[in-house]
């Protein structure tokens, strides 16, 4: 995965700063090798995931923003989205959005939200003779199941 001229010091900053508060171990190690490597301007395909588990992790805290700005964000958003975690999280949201398509065109007829855990949420939305259930928690936003006509295809 390449880095960009931009994020090569903000990630490897970020990548070290995580190091030095992981007691000595492999995974102290392999957030020393990320650093490094992203000084390089690639990160090899064995540490994509830690690249993206510390981009989420500084870009959720809020730590990027404090430390390095809006600019910082930018940079590192755009980076996150190429790691294995960014590109995942892309490929849900386009199979929700598949499964929205259902209801275009449609009158909505119901919209309901309900809590189904801390920071988790169900939403139902019903349009002419489907159903469409999605659940948005820390993992994001994806479907949990459509209904069509009487019986439905459930979850």
């Amino acid at each position: 995965m390449k880095v960009s001229e931009g994020a090569r010091d903000l990630l490897a900053t970020e990548a070290l700063a995580l190091a030095e508060q992981l007691p000595p171990g492999e995974r102290r190690a392999e957030f020393q090798e990320l650093a490094w490597a992203a000084e390089q301007g690639e990160i090899p395909r064995d540490l994509e995931d830690r690249a993206g588990e510390l981009l989420g992790l500084t870009l959720e805290t809020g730590r990027v923003r404090s430390v390095h700005g809006a600019g910082g964000v930018q940079a590192l958003v755009g980076l996150w989205r190429e790691t294995p975690q960014g590109r995942a999280l892309a490929r849900s949201v386009d199979e929700l959005n598949q499964a929205l398509s259902a209801l275009r065109g449609s009158l909505i007829e119901s919209l309901r939200v309900a809590p189904t855990a801390p920071g988790a949420y169900s939403i139902t939305i019903a349009a002419g003779d489907a159903e469409v259930r999605l659940v948005i928690d820390r993992a994001g936003a994806r479907l949990s199941g459509i209904n069509v006509g009487v019986g439905g295809v459930g979850e």
